[in-house]
């Protein structure tokens, strides 16, 4: 009977690069294209955000970033139209700039 190591043995040949290059590959293949938006909701994106901003509401904002989307959660402190930006703090009291273009949703907490 023939004793085998089995894929230990092929371990020690892979070499970092070749180990950094098939985890990039894998991040990669996660990532996502932007969705679009269409105009009905973006107009219901800027009645929750006036809202929000009136009673001082809790929101979680979904942010597309590099083919992966984040959820950041806050208060709207201030919307820049000139920058054309939200800027938000959370909890911890940082302040987050956010691009509408980068907007995926918004849903009050």
């Amino acid at each position: 009977m023939i004793k085998d190591r089995g894929t230990i043995k092929w371990t020690a040949m892979m070499l970092p690069e070749h180990v950094q290059s098939l985890k990039d590959a894998l991040v990669d293949e996660q990532r996502i294209e932007k969705p679009l938006l269409d105009e009905q909701a973006i107009e219901e994106f800027e009645l929750i955000i006036c809202e929000a901003m009136d009673s001082n509401e809790t929101l979680n904002i979904e942010v597309f970033d590099n083919g992966f989307t984040n959820i950041i959660q806050g208060t709207v402190h201030y919307i820049n139209t000139m920058k054309s930006q939200i800027i938000l703090q959370d909890d911890k009291g940082y302040f987050h700039h956010i691009p509408f273009k980068h907007l995926v949703n918004i849903q009050p907490e």
